[in-house]
Formats: C-alpha cells, structure tokens, sequence
C-alpha cells in the first residue's frame, strides 16, 4: 500500500512592529517581548488588525522590572495617543475597524493599503502634517461622503482648510495618475480577459451565430 502524506502549509510570518507591541500593552496591558511574531494574515501594511488585538490572551503572568526608559518611552507614547484620540487617525492600527473604514472611505483596510500600493512613494510624500495614507484616506472621505474641506479638516485635525485643499489635490492627482488607468476602461485588459470574464452569453451569441 502507498501512503501519500499531506503536506503541511506553513503561513507566513511577520515581526511584530514596536509600535503595536506598545498599543497592546496600553490597551490590554499584555506586554509583549521584542521580536515576536504573528501570522501575516492578521495584519495589514504590516501592521496588526483591530481584531487580531482583541483576539490576542497572555500566555502567562509575571512580574517584571522596566528601566527607567522604557517607562519614559511608554509615556511619550501613551501621550501621542491621547493628544491624537480627539481625531480620526488612519496611521494608527487600532484607532479604527474594518467596518470604520467601509463607513468612511467606502473600502476596507486591505483595500486601503492595496490602493496605496499603486503610488509611488514620489507621487504622494509622507509630510510633517499628514501621511500618504491619510492623504488618500482623506480624499477616498471626499468623495463618498460628500464632506466639505472645512468638515473633513475638523475631522481629521489639521491645521487649517487651505491645507486639506492641498492635501486632496495631491492625492486626487496621485490616484489619477497612478491608480485609476489600472482599472477604468479596458486599457488595462487583455483581450482573452475580456472574452473570458466581461463578455456576456448575448453578446456571444450575436457575435459568434451568424
């Protein structure tokens, strides 16, 4: 007899980035060592998923000793999330849910980060006021809610309505440019693509029966 084993599909891991590993020690006050690990399904842009913190139990419980800045350090950041807590803040993992996203951009945070993906980092810069990523949050705001410079700005915190003008000005023409030529119209299709996935069994018929 021949046995044949199934072999075992080992998902892909990532680095738990410093800044979650903060997060889940002020939130749920488990504190996890440098270097660990988790599967990359739940992450996204490599960053930890709202509902991968909430999932998430201590393996055990111990008393610890932290030096004197490591406290610092966790207080500076305790700090920064609390000053920005009064706005919506799409660079931080757990500040907003899949479905927060949905609500407010019309996409999910995989979307987001996969629309993101397309522009070029000389496209749309990370700035002292604003990330690429809420630049194209913000604009993605815009146009399914309907909201006015004036709102979104109070919204999002920044500085002052001529700002966010800019802001979506330089995302609109990123996304335009970069974004949207891969999937408006059929430019971005092969013609098998078209025969095989948007072609109709009417239009087959017309065009194949004589």
């Amino acid at each position: 007899n021949v046995v044949f084993a199934k072999k075992q599909i080992v998902p892909t891991t990532v680095t738990i980035r410093e800044a979650d590993r903060t997060e889940l020690f002020i939130r749920r006050h488990i504190e996890m060592p440098a270097g660990s690990r988790c599967c990359k399904l739940h992450t996204v842009d490599k960053r930890l998923i709202p509902e991968a913190f909430q999932s998430l139990a201590p393996h055990k419980v111990q008393y610890r000793l932290f030096s004197r800045q490591a406290l610092i350090n966790l207080l500076k950041s305790y700090r920064t999330r609390l000053n920005n807590n009064k706005h919506l803040d799409f660079d931080e993992c757990m500040c907003l849910t899949d479905a927060d996203y949905i609500k407010l951009t019309g996409f999910t945070r995989a979307q987001h980060a996969h629309t993101l993906s397309h522009i070029p980092p000389t496209s749309l810069k990370n700035s002292a006021t604003r990330s690429a990523r809420s630049a194209l949050a913000y604009v993605l705001m815009k146009l399914k809610l309907g909201l006015s410079d004036s709102v979104l700005t109070s919204m999002v915190g920044v500085n002052s309505k001529r700002q966010m003008s800019r802001i979506i000005n330089e995302a609109r023409v990123a996304v335009t440019k970069h974004f949207v030529p891969r999937y408006l119209g059929l430019a971005h299709l092969t013609r098998q693509d078209v025969i095989n996935k948007h072609t109709s069994s009417i239009a087959n018929r017309l065009l194949t029966e004589g």
